[in-house]
């Protein structure tokens, strides 16, 4: 079955909440590393609301917060001693992207 447009853009918006939810708690969590990879973030959305969230759907929601300014790309190389790897590409949560997550989250409950 083919989603409508409206039904796509609405998913596409639970997508880019779930990601911005993400990037937020990981930069609470204050980690070694700032910032979060695609596959890290889909490993935990598919945890949670979104199972049979792909990587290239997180992937397009993050072009589409990094192009609003609710997100940014980092693209330097940094050791993550957590990890005992080096990671790479990687996105981290904007002041803008946490007034749009409370905004939005305010409609329907807290940030979880």
């Amino acid at each position: 079955m083919v989603d409508t447009p409206a039904e796509a853009a609405l998913t596409l918006k639970l997508e880019m909440l779930e990601v911005l939810r993400q990037l937020n708690r990981a930069e609470m969590e204050q980690t070694d590393v700032v910032g979060v990879e695609p596959e890290t973030l889909r490993f935990e959305i598919s945890r949670g609301r979104l199972p049979q969230i792909t990587v290239d759907q997180v992937r397009l929601a993050l072009r589409v917060l990094v192009a609003n300014g609710y997100a940014r790309e980092l693209t330097d190389a940094e050791y993550a001693w957590s990890l005992g790897r080096t990671v790479g590409d990687r996105f981290a949560i904007t002041t803008e992207g946490k007034e749009f997550l409370v905004r939005e989250t305010g409609k329907a409950g807290r940030i979880d």
